[in-house]
Parts: C-alpha cells; structure tokens; sequence
C-alpha cells in the first residue's frame, strides 16, 4: 500500500535513524549505543508541555520525601497536587518501567547472530578419532539487520511517546480530581449551611405547634424539610470522603501524609482567546504521533518479511577436520532456496498491519479535531453558565431574601418563609459550584489537548444542566 494515501496533515515521514548506521558493530557497541536512560529526556521534554517536570527513579534517583513534605505542609493547590503525584505515584514509576521494556527489545533487535559451532568424532578401531570441526556465521541475520533496527527504532519511538501520554493523563486527572474535591469541599460547606438554617427552623415550629399556634402538618412539612438536609448533608459529607481519597490515591499518599489541607475556592471562569485551536492540537497530539510512529515501524515490518522471504537463508564459515595426525581446513557454505515458501504469511500480516495503523491514524486525526471543539463548547458554555449564575441568578436570590427579610421585619410574613428564602439562596450557590465545577474541569481537558494529549471522556457533556439555573432544588437534594 502507498504511504501517499495517508492524509498529508497526519503523514508519516520514514527514514533510517541514527543507530540503523551501527549495524556491523558487536553486540556491546549496540548496547552501548543505547544507553539505560535511553527516551528518558525526550519523554521529560513532551512532557513540559503540560508545565510540569517528571522525574524516573531508575535512572534519575533522588530523596523526594523532604519535597512531598514541604509541598503539603502548605494549603495543597491544583498544581501541588500535580507535583505531589509526579514525585509519588508508584504507577507512575512503573510506566517508565515501559521504556525499559522498550529498550531491551531495541537492543535485541540490534544483536549480531551468534556463530554457530558443531563438532564431530568418528573412532576406527586401533586408529586414533578423526575430529571434524566447524564454526558458521548466520549471513541473511546480518544483511536483515538495517531492517530490523529501523522497525525497532519506530517502535521505540512509539513507546517514548506512549510514556508520555500516560504521564500527561496522570497530570490530567490529578488536576481534575483536586477541582472535584474543591467543589465537594464547598458544596458541603453550602449543606451545613442549610442545615443549621432548616434546623432552626424545626426547633422554631416545635415550639410554636407547643404553644398552639400551628397544625401538625405545617410541624410536619417543616420537620422533613429538615430531616431531607441531613440526608444531603451526609451525601455530600461522603463525596468528599471520596474524592479525597481519590485524589489521596493518585497522590501515592497514605498514614500521616494524607492529613494535608486545601482550603481554596474554584476560582471564577476567565474567558480565553485562542489562535488556530485545532492546528495546535493535531501538531502537538501525541496520539498522532505514536501512531505515525506505528505506521513506520509496520511499514518496516513489512519490508523485512518481503525481504526476507526473498533471500535465501545464507550460513559461511569454516570447517577443520583431522585424519590421523593430519589437519585439513576449508570453507563451508550452507543455503536454504525459498522455493515453496517465501514468507507470504509474515509479509500479509505485516501489510495489514501497516494498513491498520494507516486508518487509525486518519480516524484519529479526526477525533483530535472533534474532540477540541467538543471540549471548546463545554468549557465556553460552563463559562456562560458560571457567569449567568454570578450575574443573575445569585442576585436575584439575594433580592428575594432582602425583601423577605423587610417582609419579616414588618410581621408580613413567617420566619419560615425567611428561612426557604435563606435555603434557595443557598441552593443557586450550590449550582453555581456545579457550573464551576464543569467550567474548570472542561479547562483541564482543554489545556491537556492542546498540551497534546485526548483526555479521557472528552466527548462527553455536561455534568450540569441549564435547568437548574432557573429553579431551586426542594428538600436540599
């Protein structure tokens, strides 16, 4: 299949890589030439991107524990969290472990062939042994080698990339779940709220139904109003639980270090401008670019199997033989004629695979697009919604519990009405949270494609819905 099909945005470009040149070199040289931190700089430079360093304790072993500690000793902010989980995170450690893995298979693909070496004794009675010796060289392993380094480079430069994008989401959700355990934090501040209001209020109507001044079904009606505030207040006390031991989790902390504090506020949404969103997020993707790294390597594959199906299997080197006390020497060649098979198998799978990644790569390139302007539109909406709730909403509120309060203050109206006023209020603010809340979390996903990265659940909608902007929620739930 021509490489030509593949659309010129997202095509790869192939080409033999510098260590593809050290084929004729012994196998200690090969491993020399690929050192233990192999990728390990170009995955920290892809990293950056995201604003943060990352660091791979096999090779770049240093003492993080005084740094943990001063960073939580602090108020712990979005971007602590980020460097907490970076310095912290054993799954993070172990994913580096893939460049390893990566690097062993680059080395094998580097090997020379070992020699091979037989031997043989022939006894004739009364006669001293005749020895037959012989020592031979793979010849078709050593004229592959430049193919089989070039796949093997493009496959490490995929699992380079592939590093990179795991720690980029890592990044991602630490950064999203310090936003979620913020919002849980305020939201339970907004129930307690509620519920010391609606348990004033309770108390209030116990003593007024004592005195005789009111039904049961009002005592009734303002009870389970209060009982309802206790149900979403323990809610809202186990979603924080949650997301803090979630975040607790991705932060690798447990014991002690888990007692560290956030006591910020999301803040407000800031509209952004943005040049070309979509030209940077395809150019910086690191999914295209692993792909376009897969493609290589297939592509390679695939002339390694058609060449090697061609080329006969070659085998030269040298034979002794002693007969008697004499010695005799000469070369020796052995070749296998690929006459009934000629590695049809290898090369269909090797097509179809580049023809795989050739797909996926186009189909990629499209969600990249769609998937930047699916989160564009959430963050953009969350923005509106956030801002129609502080400009709108929230004073409205405000408004209706002033006036109710004048109206009180004049005995037109009950206390209670004052304190479901008071509770409204207090609700709008919660909704204005969830708008936050989606607003920051959209940001995230944005600021990780355009870092070049697809986040996980990027096509997804809003968390909140518009309808809450024009009604209160009954009962605190």
């Amino acid at each position: 299949m021509s490489r030509r099909a593949v659309d010129p945005a997202v095509a790869p470009e192939t080409g033999r890589g510098k260590l593809s040149l050290l084929w004729f070199a012994p196998v200690a040289l090969a491993v020399a030439c690929v050192p233990q931190n192999a990728g390990y700089e170009d995955v920290r430079t892809m990293v950056a991107t995201t604003g943060h360093d990352v660091r791979w304790n096999h090779v770049d072993a240093r003492d993080t524990t005084k740094e943990v500690r001063a960073i939580l000793s602090e108020p712990l902010t979005a971007d602590g969290a980020v460097k907490v989980a970076l310095l912290n995170n054993a799954d993070l450690q172990a994913t580096f472990e893939e460049l390893g893995i990566a690097r062993g298979e680059l080395i094998r693909a580097l090997r020379l062939p070992n020699p091979t070496a037989e031997g043989g004794l022939q006894y004739a009675e009364g006669e001293s042994p005749d020895i037959e010796l012989s020592i031979s060289q793979d010849l078709s392993e050593l004229i592959l080698l430049p193919l089989r380094s070039d796949a093997a480079e493009a496959e490490f430069a995929a699992a380079k990339l592939d590093v990179a994008g795991r720690v980029m989401d890592l990044v991602l959700e630490v950064r999203k779940g310090f936003y979620d355990y913020i919002a849980d934090q305020q939201i339970l501040e907004l129930r307690k709220t509620v519920l010391e209001a609606l348990r004033a209020s309770a108390v209030a109507a116990e003593q007024i139904h004592a005195a005789g001044n009111m039904t049961d079904l009002d005592l009734a009606s303002q009870q389970v109003l209060y009982e309802e505030a206790r149900v979403s207040f323990s809610s809202a006390e186990a979603a924080l639980a949650t997301s803090r031991e979630r975040l607790n989790a991705l932060l690798g902390l447990w014991g002690p270090a888990t007692r560290w504090q956030a006591t910020g506020r999301l803040p407000d949404p800031v509209e952004e401008s943005m040049e070309s969103p979509e030209a940077r997020a395809v150019s910086r993707s690191v999914e295209l670019a692993t792909l376009r790294q897969r493609f290589i390597a297939a592509s390679e594959r695939a002339t390694l199997a058609r060449t090697r199906g061609l080329l006969p299997e070659l085998k030269a080197g040298v034979a002794f033989e002693r007969e008697g006390d004499e010695w005799s020497r000469g070369p020796i060649a052995e070749i296998e004629l690929p006459i009934f098979y000629q590695g049809q198998g290898e090369v269909a799978r090797a097509q179809a695979e580049m023809r795989r990644e050739q797909q996926r790569l186009g189909a990629t390139a499209v969600r990249v697009r769609a998937a930047l302007r699916a989160v564009h539109v959430r963050a953009t909406t969350a923005r509106q919604r956030a801002q129609y709730f502080k400009d709108v909403l929230l004073p409205m509120r405000e408004r209706i519990v002033n006036d109710t309060q004048l109206q009180f203050n004049a005995m037109n109206t009950s206390v209670f009405q004052l304190l479901i006023a008071r509770r409204d209020q207090i609700e709008a603010g919660r909704a204005y949270i969830d708008a936050l809340r989606e607003y920051w979390l959209a940001k995230a996903d944005l600021e990780q494609l355009l870092a070049g990265r697809i986040p996980g659940g990027a096509m997804a909608g809003p968390t909140t819905s518009v309808a809450t902007a024009g009604t209160a929620e009954r009962g605190g739930h």
